[in-house]
């Protein structure tokens, strides 16, 4: 099962076949519609953050919780959570979904970060490092790094989505982040990383005064 974080606005829309009953859509939200300034209070945000710069990455991270929601109410198994700019290797994919899998979140693709935003600007030794310590196969993710992109990740049933839901939010009730990727590297559930990686993105020019090239974002994880 593929859920596919497409809005309405999408021009990539065509590129997924909704027909097919294992892949499904949620729209979530486009970074103009007006339900989102009732979700502001939501998110942890940085006092000085602009209402403009709010908005893209509350649709964001709204889409994505709506989608990890839906596994626990529709009790879905087997779902991997990709947006739509996202090129799956559907053979790689269909092999591992017969492999045993841990218990927990698995990317299946993203790239090597530090733990802490104020760090993502210095020199990105860390994606050699870490690919050098990584083994084909499941990793866990560690104390050290995190994984960012949301390019796509695995859950595996809904017991594991509501986990990921539970520890979303920290003690104030707000998001512990207005970030996807690093909400998700919040949550307590056991994460891990899937080496080589079977979910890359594709920047294509966005619809709706994007300035995106029509250029592929190369997999850190592989």
């Amino acid at each position: 099962m593929i859920i596919v974080l497409c809005p309405k606005e999408s021009n990539r829309s065509n590129r997924w076949d909704f027909n097919n009953p294992n892949i499904l859509r949620e729209y979530g939200y486009w970074k103009d519609n007006p339900k989102l300034l009732n979700m502001v209070d939501e998110f942890k945000f940085m006092p000085s953050t602009k209402l403009q710069t709010k908005l893209p990455v509350m649709a964001c991270s709204k889409g994505h919780i709506n989608m990890i929601q839906r596994i626990v109410d529709e009790d879905l198994q087997d779902v991997l959570i990709v947006e739509d700019d996202s090129v799956i290797d559907y053979d790689k994919f269909n092999q591992f979904l017969k492999l045993e899998k841990p218990y927990g979140l698995i990317f299946l693709g993203g790239k090597f970060d530090y733990p802490k935003i104020k760090d993502w600007d210095k020199e990105r030794s860390i994606e050699t490092y870490m690919k050098g310590k990584s083994i084909d196969g499941f990793n866990q993710v560690g104390d050290d790094f995190i994984i960012t992109g949301t390019f796509g990740y695995y859950i595996q049933n809904k017991d594991i989505a509501q986990q990921i839901l539970n520890t979303c939010k920290g003690k104030t009730g707000k998001y512990k982040s207005n970030l996807t990727d690093v909400m998700l590297s919040k949550t307590d559930i056991h994460k891990y990383y899937y080496y080589p990686s079977i979910v890359e993105i594709e920047y294509l020019p966005s619809l709706i005064g994007g300035t995106a090239t029509e250029t592929t974002w190369r997999n850190y994880i592989s």
